[in-house]
């Protein structure tokens, strides 16, 4: 279990306690973490207890499940997921019924659903479609934004979605809160199943996220122990409510004592990176590069005079000279502030390099919402039954039979040896069909009339499959998906590892990494956001910057290309300019910095 583990990461995975992990990038987070994880269950010594693990996305959820099933540790007693899906799990789907707001039933609204009611609620306040309104609740019952109107906005947006039997993610979270701490009971049931709860990218978690937790640990004070990683300079949620609590904090959250450890060294970048993303940092951790290219040069390059106009131009060059110099393409990626501008650019740089394949795997046409009925089901049907996936679709299934007998009183049995015989129904499915969405409504029907289920017959089911099949749809509305395909092959493709260059946001590239890194639009007001910085006061929008440079700098191994191009304008004309953090960096000449008649500064 600790084998090619530094010192830090076996300090990190054997010691006891609540603990709280500051990890730089590179320092094998993840690894300790699963690691960690893994070394608790095989210390179980009852099968009444559960190890829970809270990751900030389900994709992060799937890796911690797949690297444990690696390691040929039995995962029966481990949890993972969002922290929504636990809240939904493990305390409103049991004791809704015993909450005023929810007893008579609720279904989590979809992304789309939310967007579409604050935008009709905008426009009847004559309040512009780009304000932004936060949803999301304090431990106190109060909104965060910072007018009193959109507040009040935000009241009546939940207020309508309670009288349609709906609740948002952040109702959900509340209402999980206000329930146990009410009800101290759950509460201390709850800290009595859970040996362990790991939460992986802690400075990500909102205020009411710590409460949720604080109220469990405390509940039996030491039956359940806390474990934390994650990195301060990489909070870039802090729009979505995202604190990175110290030890202190979380002390005083949890009623008992934290001990604080680091992983300092970087096993991802060479040294010249990390100078340079160190440039944006704020804990004054010290980075050591223990990777073992870590004296290559590699190149750190600006180039802040190109118009945007012969951005795709000069990407490609930059694509192309790196594919030429041996770097594999799914060991590029380019990383914008926008997905509009990705979309976009991208139709460019395939005309340009029609043999290069690109991937953007943010851009999944299925609804983000895991808990949703048909999403757990369109994986068995969309990931091949390969050897390498055998484990995790094993685990998909299981959880699709657990949710079919809650939705249609049925008594499917979710023993290993049924649930194999279920995956075997479902790969016997054949559905000749090439488009995506016509695909999955057949595989659907096909599999409930071999199980003898009319899907018309159960209401929550079809609500499920309503709003599965219009998210698909609505995504496809957007304009950042126009031009992606919708075929069945790229459908099946997102269940697949990513083979070509990649195309992702400043945010949803974070915990990934790249031999080479591309990154443009990086001009004020773009990075960051207009949304997390008008109003702010200074120290605010510069910490807001620097995050958001860490991250993007963090994620390149040897090769890191900036652009921040002219002729982009304002609704007001005004010229975006280049990122103010960003043009006070001194940057090295050095071989690679002419390109294409370029000159990088």
């Amino acid at each position: 279990m600790l084998e090619g583990l530094s010192d830090q990461q076996k300090r990190a995975v054997k010691g006891q306690g609540n603990t709280l992990v500051i990890a730089c990038p590179g320092s094998g987070k993840t690894r300790v973490l699963t690691r960690k994880i893994a070394y608790e269950l095989e210390k179980m010594n009852t099968r009444k207890k559960y190890v829970i693990a809270l990751t900030y996305t389900n994709r992060a959820a799937e890796e911690v499940q797949k690297r444990i099933d690696e390691l040929g540790i039995s995962t029966e007693q481990l949890w993972s997921g969002t922290i929504h899906s636990f809240c939904y799990q493990w305390i409103l789907k049991p004791y809704a019924g015993y909450i005023k707001d929810l007893k008579d039933g609720f279904q989590v609204i979809d992304e789309f659903m939310t967007i579409n009611l604050l935008n009709q609620l905008k426009a009847q306040h004559s309040i512009p479609r780009y304000k932004s309104v936060r949803t999301n609740l304090n431990r106190y019952g109060k909104y965060s934004n910072s007018k009193a109107p959109i507040n009040n906005l935000a009241k009546e947006f939940h207020s309508k979605l309670l009288k349609e039997k709906f609740i948002d993610f952040d109702l959900l979270l509340y209402y999980s809160y206000i329930f146990i701490k009410e009800n101290s009971k759950v509460s201390k049931q709850l800290s009595s199943l859970f040996s362990y709860i790991f939460v992986d990218e802690f400075q990500d978690t909102q205020d009411l996220q710590y409460a949720i937790l604080g109220e469990i640990i405390r509940a039996k004070n030491g039956m359940s122990q806390l474990f934390l990683v994650g990195d301060p300079d990489q909070a870039i949620y802090s729009s979505l409510g995202g604190i990175a609590k110290n030890k202190y904090e979380i002390e005083e959250e949890i009623g008992s004592r934290v001990n604080e450890l680091e992983l300092s060294g970087n096993y991802r970048s060479t040294q010249r990176i990390v100078d340079f993303f160190s440039n944006f940092q704020s804990t004054g951790l010290y980075i050591d590069s223990l990777a073992s290219y870590a004296e290559d040069q590699g190149a750190i390059v600006l180039n802040k005079t190109i118009n945007e106009n012969q951005l795709y131009q000069e990407i490609a060059k930059i694509v192309d000279m790196n594919l030429k110099e041996g770097v594999k393409p799914s060991e590029i990626c380019i990383i914008a502030p926008r997905w509009v501008f990705l979309t976009s650019i991208s139709k460019k740089l395939k005309s340009l390099l029609p043999n290069v394949p690109f991937e953007a795997p943010g851009l999944t046409p299925l609804p983000r919402n895991a808990d949703n009925f048909f999403f757990k089901l369109s994986r068995l049907f969309l990931s091949s039954p390969s050897p390498d996936l055998y484990m995790s679709r094993l685990r998909w299934s299981k959880q699709v039979i657990d949710s079919l007998n809650l939705y249609t009183g049925s008594a499917f049995s979710i023993e290993n040896d049924d649930c194999r015989k279920f995956l075997k129904l479902v790969n016997g499915i054949y559905i000749d069909e090439q488009d995506g969405i016509l695909y999955l409504e057949k595989a659907f029907s096909s599999l409930f009339i071999k199980l003898e289920i009319d899907i018309y017959n159960h209401e929550k089911l079809m609500k499920q499959w309503n709003s599965f099949f219009s998210g698909i749809q609505e995504r496809y509305m957007l304009e950042e998906f126009e031009g992606i395909p919708n075929d069945i092959h790229y459908f099946r493709s997102m269940m697949e590892p990513s083979k070509g260059v990649v195309i992702n946001s400043c945010h949803g590239v974070k915990g990934e990494e790249f031999e080479t890194v591309i990154a443009f639009g990086l001009l004020w007001g773009y990075v960051p956001h207009w949304n997390e910085i008008i109003g702010k006061p200074s120290h605010e929008q510069i910490s807001a910057s620097n995050r958001l440079l860490y991250v993007i700098g963090s994620r390149a191994k040897k090769n890191l290309y900036l652009i921040s191009e002219q002729g982009r304008s304002t609704f007001n004309r005004n010229p975006y300019l280049i990122n103010h953090q960003l043009n006070n960096v001194d940057f090295c000449y050095d071989k690679k910095s002419i390109m294409s008649g370029h000159s990088y500064n």
